[in-house]
């Protein structure tokens, strides 16, 4: 009878670990919410960055059992929601994918790359910069340099999260981790990245 109550008091935390408010309550954020009643529904955010006239916050989860990581970012003008982003990202990429892989792909020249910049920038949103790269990057291989260019050029770390899942398994064999790390603005989204290049490297 022990063991079965340590496991349901257990199963919640393997479903998905978080250091604040529950995932599914994120869905309840609105518009023109207050800091205070997000703090109420989240709890106070992982991560934080504010100037004089505006806040961005954000929150997020790990789901253990599902190889996932869901993140919130909220943008905040004169205390109150403008702008919230809410998403989810496979934590392995894509599966499948073996180191040796790589040696077959052909690495992106310097003209080429240029090209894709300048497409990901004219895409107009981060929804299709993703589809950009996710057509443009099959058989191709990437500096580390060159996927901290194509990171960049998202809005949010939860799309930049997105990307890195496409661009991680075409990198090359020796590239500076901390090179792909550095676009993320928050502390979280910088450590769910990390993780994200573990799984496949």
């Amino acid at each position: 009878m022990k063991q079965v109550c340590f496991l349901l008091l257990l199963f919640p935390l393997l479903l998905g670990s978080c250091v604040t408010g529950s995932y599914g309550l994120a869905r309840e954020v609105r518009l023109g919410m207050t800091e205070a009643q997000v703090i109420h529904l989240l709890g106070a955010p992982q991560a934080r960055e504010e100037t004089p006239d505006s806040a961005k916050w954000g929150y997020h989860w790990e789901q253990l059992l599902r190889n996932k990581v869901r993140n919130m970012e909220l943008k905040f003008r004169e205390g109150r929601v403008v702008n919230f982003l809410l998403s989810e990202v496979p934590v392995s990429g894509r599966t499948g994918f073996e180191v040796g892989s790589r040696r077959s792909r052909e690495e992106v020249s310097e003209d080429a790359y240029t090209d894709l910049l300048l497409e990901l920038k004219s895409a107009g949103s981060d929804g299709k910069r993703l589809k950009v790269l996710d057509r443009s990057l099959r058989q191709l291989q990437l500096s580390g340099r060159q996927a901290r260019g194509l990171l960049r050029q998202f809005s949010f770390d939860s799309e930049r999260l997105k990307a890195l899942s496409i661009i991680a398994p075409n990198l090359s064999l020796n590239y500076d981790k901390d090179l792909l790390i550095d676009p993320f603005t928050f502390s979280s989204n910088a450590a769910a990245a990390r993780t994200l290049l573990e799984a496949l490297h």
